[in-house]
């Protein structure tokens, strides 16, 4: 029965992981007095500020950071401390998107004891970051209206090193920014990166999650009550709408910033060690979670070493592949559910979220999650 509850539980909390589609400028927008020192959604330090404007900045600033000694995270690990404002709904999203984030990389983040570098998740006036490690106490600000997976994401991929897509040394050859059509105080967002600053080796990605939509920080026109395009795409077919995904060029960076045994197939980390990330596994375990095959993705993100899976991926690619066509969907003709309950499993977004192995998906629920050859 505890089983079955907790089941509902994470369905319920998933269901939620949904807000309307705004990016994190334009949430900031509306939280914006004028006088902060956040461009975008990046906050800086004073040093950082100065070299931020002066164009001096030899070590924060980067689609990729170039890396240096403290600016990065050692073997790939994130403490973190998230703060007791957030409801119990809401700390679901915000562990629900950052497990994630480790499943399409090594990075690994756990939860602060004493560590002295760490990032403190707490609900401010937006959504904003430092760009990679600063030492110490580390402010990401994730207001109320930032908790979707997206932003979350977007905000911890500026905790690690990256920043945006669209301030590339080359993008001018792939969109034009239209500084006529840029809210004044706000043109530092379309600043273009050093060279020597960053290291992007990569194809332009106007998919990135790093990437802002062609109507970021535009005026409004009030007489046609249309907010006015910021950046238009140079290539025939792209349109820069919001992206709220990881693109696999994303995933192909994160893998190379963190040294990955395997880049954007089986991402682990050689100096990865097996440690829990959730402070409750051995409830979990107790209440037979890491022997529930519906759980054990979950169980493998979270609670690794406490359910002995220790020498288990935490790939997504991995885990959510089916090993076979035969094991993972039905032909047409025989293709029927085993659940009886699979109808209202895919209300509570059984069926699209990731953190339900696919396999067990279409196992259970095979019609209903469509996946049916």
């Amino acid at each position: 029965m505890t089983v079955i509850i907790y089941f509902f539980l994470v369905l319920f909390f998933v269901s939620q992981n949904v807000v309307d589609s705004k990016q994190a400028w334009e949430i900031n927008e509306e939280y914006s007095d004028g006088g902060s020192s956040v461009f975008g959604d990046m906050i800086l330090t004073p040093a950082q500020l100065l070299r931020y404007e002066s164009g001096e900045d030899k070590t924060i600033r980067g689609v990729s950071v170039k890396a240096s000694s403290y600016n990065r995270w050692e073997n790939n690990i994130i403490p973190y401390f998230i703060s007791p404002q957030y409801t119990s709904q809401q700390k679901a999203v915000l562990l629900s998107s950052i497990r994630y984030f480790e499943q399409v990389s090594c990075f690994k983040f756990i939860e602060r004891s004493n560590q002295r570098d760490y990032i403190f998740i707490v609900p401010l006036d937006g959504c904003y970051s430092y760009v990679g490690k600063i030492g110490g106490r580390q402010t990401l600000s994730l207001a109320i209206d930032c908790i979707a997976d997206y932003i979350i994401w977007h905000e911890l991929m500026h905790a690690i090193g990256f920043e945006h897509e669209h301030q590339r040394p080359d993008r001018d050859s792939f969109i034009r920014v239209d500084y006529q059509n840029v809210i004044p105080n706000q043109l530092i967002n379309f600043d273009k990166l050093s060279s020597n600053l960053v290291d992007f080796p990569d194809n332009y990605d106007y998919k990135s999650i790093m990437h802002y939509d062609g109507y970021a920080f535009g005026k409004v026109d009030q007489a046609r009550r249309i907010r006015l395009a910021t950046m238009t795409p140079l290539r025939n077919g792209i349109k820069l709408d919001d992206n709220t995904r990881f693109s696999a060029t994303d995933i192909r960076k994160l893998n190379r910033l963190g040294k990955c045994r395997s880049v954007g197939t089986n991402a682990i980390s050689g100096s990865r060690d097996c440690v829990d990330a959730y402070s409750n596994c051995e409830g979990h375990r107790k209440n037979g979670m890491c022997q529930n095959s519906l759980y054990r993705r979950a169980m493998i993100a979270n609670c690794q070493k406490t359910c002995g899976f220790c020498n288990s991926s935490r790939d997504p690619i991995e885990n959510s592949t089916p090993t076979s066509p035969s094991n993972s969907t039905s032909t047409s003709t025989s293709c029927q559910d085993s659940d009886p309950k699979c109808s209202s499993y895919a209300e509570n977004g059984f069926c699209e979220h990731t953190f339900y192995d696919i396999n067990i998906k279409a196992e259970r629920c095979a019609k209903t999650c469509k996946l049916c050859k």
